[in-house]
């Protein structure tokens, strides 16, 4: 028998992507026209913005699942090319370079051109890039693969939250964010099977990138094919569904006092907090997500399937602790009306439950209960996506996308720094982790200070504006 999971095939992934790719085709010509004269007349909502939200679901977890399908296949291509824990750690972190530094780039090219054209384009480009990964005969190839995928990337989240401001009134834009936040866990779940079965039905690591990387390819043309920049310019928008996302949309007015400037946001603790909590949570969450595949082969000595079903248990529970966290907070702020509490105790217990589980793995010496440990502490940590509600609360609404996007600067500063730590980590100690894990529980404390440091209640910097939590202001 195969040591290989036997799941993970993509092919109804192929069937959905096929299925609104042709809905599509039957309603582009239409979508020249003008919206109005083309919308249909029945007075039953239409649902396009969910379906175009299962678009771009599909489209991010293929985007989590390319991103790990090098941190899956890293152990097997150690077989074949040459690399030290060392290198191993900068080319898991190249990714985050180029993701970095394309971050405001990328953002110019949507506000000019549109998330739907830019989607195609960069979602086209990394399907080859990751496709090309598979020719590689040597580690500079697969650092210089991996920049290119970063860069290629990074405008898909930005294109996300676009979508989601223009396909969704202002109360479903939380769970919109946090449904497509979702997607980032469940893909690096599903890579991890994928890759592994694709390993084991070939028996080369090739074959993974190869596949992975046509899959993106389609999935970016049925993005193209079916998405639109506003629900205008679909003509399978109702009138009705017209109506319901355009029902508690408000003309952005003057917000009461001078907008922040840079010296205000530098003085604010708030805003110190944010950063360095974001920063702890990054280096932690992608520290974990970049060596797993590999401790579990070195340290734990798993097999082929073992390691396909391990990451899944691990990022699936990241996933599980992730929806689990945005609805519980809005719950319990609803109940209690203290939103700095509850979104305080959600995130310092996240990174206390972090830090002490990742503490514990390097103590335990059966395998499964190292696993689950490690499980634990991607189902709390993740609960650090939370965060990305914390420019929309407590920026004016005018910086709320300037404040997002530095904040991301941190988390991608601690994607690059964290693998190349535990990659130089793991070499001194002679290719234990214990050093690594006792650096990743370290940075889920920072995260846990930082999110202590951080007023909920108040704007992050200045006086301008109020705190916002969806239609609400406090």
């Amino acid at each position: 028998m195969s040591a290989y999971p036997a799941a993970a095939c993509p092919t109804n992934t192929i069937r959905f992507l096929s299925l609104v790719t042709r809905e599509s085709s039957l309603s582009t010509s239409a979508s020249t026209a003008d919206p109005r004269r083309t919308r249909p007349s029945t007075s039953a909502r239409s649902s396009v913005r969910i379906r175009v939200f299962a678009v771009l679901f599909v489209l991010i977890l293929i985007n989590f699942l390319d991103r790990t399908a090098l941190t899956v296949a890293l152990p097997y291509i150690g077989k074949e090319i040459t690399i030290t824990p060392q290198l191993k750690g900068w080319i898991l972190g190249a990714f985050f370079w180029t993701y970095l530094i394309f971050q405001i780039p990328g953002g110019w090219l949507l506000d000019r051109f549109g998330p739907r054209k830019i989607i195609g384009i960069v979602g086209t480009a990394w399907g080859l890039v990751e496709l090309a990964t598979g020719f590689v005969t040597g580690a500079f190839g697969l650092l210089l693969f991996r920049l290119g995928l970063g860069a290629f990337e990074a405008p898909v989240y930005p294109a996300g939250a676009k979508i989601n401001s223009a396909w969704l009134p202002a109360k479903e834009r939380a769970r919109g964010a946090t449904i497509l936040d979702a997607a980032s866990p469940l893909g690096a779940a599903f890579g991890g099977l994928l890759v592994t079965f694709l390993i084991g039905i070939f028996g080369s690591w090739r074959w993974a990138f190869f596949a992975t990387g046509a899959l993106t390819v389609l999935a970016a043309l049925a993005c193209f094919a079916y998405l639109r920049d506003k629900p205008e310019q679909h003509p399978g928008v109702s009138e009705s569904e017209l109506d319901h996302i355009r029902s508690d949309q408000q003309e952005v007015t003057a917000e009461s006092g001078p907008l922040p400037k840079i010296g205000d946001y530098l003085r604010s603790l708030s805003f110190w907090g944010m950063m360095f909590g974001r920063l702890g949570w990054a280096f932690t969450w992608w520290g974990i997500i970049s060596w797993t595949p590999s401790y579990l082969v070195d340290s734990l000595h798993f097999d082929l399937a073992q390691v396909g079903w391990g990451t899944f248990f691990v990022y699936g529970m990241g996933f599980v602790g992730e929806v689990l966290s945005g609805f519980l907070t809005d719950y319990l702020r609803r109940r209690t009306g203290r939103l700095n509490l509850v979104t305080k105790i959600m995130l310092v217990g996240s990174g206390a439950a972090g830090a002490v589980s990742i503490f514990l793995i390097p103590l335990t010496s059966n395998g499964y209960l190292a696993l689950v440990w490690l499980g634990i502490a991607v189902f709390f940590i993740l609960f650090g996506g939370i965060y990305w509600a914390v420019p929309a609360w407590l920026a004016p609404r005018r910086q709320v996308g300037t404040v997002g996007g530095v904040m991301n600067v941190a988390s991608a500063a601690g994607g690059a720094l964290a693998p190349v730590v535990m990659g130089y980590a793991i070499a001194a100690a002679s290719g234990s982790y214990s050093g690594a894990f006792l650096f990743l529980a370290g940075a889920a404390v920072i995260y846990l200070i930082g999110s202590l440091l951080i007023n909920f209640e108040k704007p992050l910097a200045g006086s301008a504006g109020t705190v916002r939590v969806g239609t609400e202001e406090l």
